[in-house]
């Protein structure tokens, strides 16, 4: 039997009042002594959240910004595959989840991607050719502050007559539903100004899903090219984060500094580096850092030859590159037959 004083220190121990009942939880009904439930962890004192802990709430779920995101991009960007090789051995405590890594720099990225825009190549039609042009002001040497718009042809195809193919696949959209067809005349038709306006929209529209799609594929190719490692699936979703988040704080450094990688792709494409500018081929410097982490990166995770790493990172990129091609066309697809 407790004692006459144990009661008394109980409640002063517990913030409950001598001879006072203690409160019950208001989820599971069980007696609460003290802050928070012992069944089941909710907290007695509740009570309506400011604005300012609605804003901590969701920076803190949905992006890291404590010091664990400091150390762990450190070692993300210093050490190619560490964070992978310390979360499957377990130590996990020092830097952040992985998901919630890939999360917060994809946020960063879409929101330069909206701050700065991204301009893609520009389509053009006409009865016998199909083009594909991109347009990007550069700087004139007598006028260095008053840019231009210099114009590079990738692609052109000359057909023969008429563009039949194309025609013919608008008149079969029109069976399956004839507002599909009309958006894809309207676009055919439309200028290139106004070609390269759709096309963009529906670029930035489904790229959070074309990079959501992609990323389990990434997996499923790196299960398949390290078979022999005997690594679960989700051992290789892990890296597959890691990796993609890296690149996504390479892009969002391109889409920062100036220059433009799509221009500088166009003018070695055509052979015209004259339209180049320093910045320009500075955003080469990101592209090779990609190219070099990725291998790197398998080696540390995977093991076996730094060679083999070498090859088997680019069949990955090599695959997974033309994916996001076919993710990309698709998109531009969708938004070409759902514009009205």
């Amino acid at each position: 039997m407790k004692s006459t004083l144990e009661a008394p220190l109980a409640a002063m121990l517990h913030d409950v009042p001598a001879g006072a009942a203690a409160p019950c939880c208001p989820s599971c009904q069980a007696p609460v002594h003290g802050n928070f439930c012992s069944r089941c962890g909710e907290a007695v004192a509740a009570h309506a959240p400011s604005a300012s802990e609605f804003i901590h709430e969701f920076v803190g779920h949905y992006v890291a910004l404590e010091g664990k995101l400091w150390a762990t991009l450190r070692l993300l960007v210093f050490r190619p595959g560490q964070p992978t090789v310390d979360f499957l051995r377990g130590r996990r405590v020092p830097y952040i989840n992985p998901l919630r890594l890939y999360l917060t720099l994809s946020l960063v990225m879409f929101a330069l991607i909206k701050l700065y825009g991204v301009d893609l190549p520009q389509i053009g039609f006409d009865d016998r050719t199909f083009m594909v042009s991109y347009s990007h002001s550069v700087p004139v040497a007598a006028k260095p502050d008053k840019p231009v718009t210099a114009r590079i042809e990738l692609k052109a195809y000359e057909t023969n007559g008429d563009l039949y193919v194309l025609r013919e696949a608008i008149r079969l959209l029109g069976s399956v539903n004839e507002t599909w067809a009309d958006n894809a005349k309207r676009f055919v038709n439309a200028v290139p100004e106004e070609k390269a306006e759709i096309l963009n929209h529906g670029f930035l529209a489904n790229l959070p899903y074309m990079l959501i799609g992609a990323l389990p594929l990434f997996a499923v190719y790196l299960k398949l090219i390290q078979f022999r490692s005997g690594r679960r699936y989700g051992e290789h979703l892990v890296f597959a984060l890691h990796v993609t988040a890296f690149a996504f704080l390479l892009a969002s450094i391109m889409i920062v500094i100036p220059g433009n990688i799509i221009w500088l792709a166009a003018a070695i494409v055509d052979w015209r580096p004259a339209l180049l500018s320093g910045w320009d081929w500075l955003q080469l410097l990101p592209v090779l850092w990609i190219a070099v982490y990725l291998p790197v990166a398998m080696h540390r995770v995977y093991g076996g030859s730094r060679w083999g790493s070498w090859a088997k990172s680019l069949a990955l990129m090599t695959v997974h590159l033309l994916v996001i091609f076919g993710l990309i066309l698709g998109a531009e697809i969708i938004a070409v037959l759902r514009h009205a």
